[in-house]
């Protein structure tokens, strides 16, 4: 099984960011009926952002399919994510 994270960096004060979030729900769910996505949600702390884990259960899953999948939430198709970070995560402790 092979994890990415996922972390966006966003102005949680952006009026877009609450217009599109139920777009952007509706794609972080199909992806965790897929069973792609382990975990999903922002940051509480009002710095705005997000933490997405997805797991894959193809060993040869690579960053660019990653970036393909996500490429695809609405958020980053709406230009309202204007920082955003894929990279390989390794659970060494775990509870999944």
């Amino acid at each position: 099984m092979k994890y990415f994270a996922v972390s966006y960096k966003y102005d949680p004060e952006n009026s877009g960011i609450a217009q599109t979030r139920p777009e952007h729900r509706e794609f972080i769910s199909r992806l965790h009926g897929e069973g792609k996505i382990l975990g999903s949600g922002p940051h509480p702390d009002g710095l705005g952002g997000a933490l997405i884990i997805l797991k894959f259960d193809d060993e040869s899953t690579e960053v660019a399919q990653v970036i393909d999948i996500m490429d695809q939430d609405p958020f980053w198709k709406g230009n309202l994510v204007p920082d955003r970070t894929i990279r390989e995560w390794n659970p060494v402790i775990n509870s999944f």
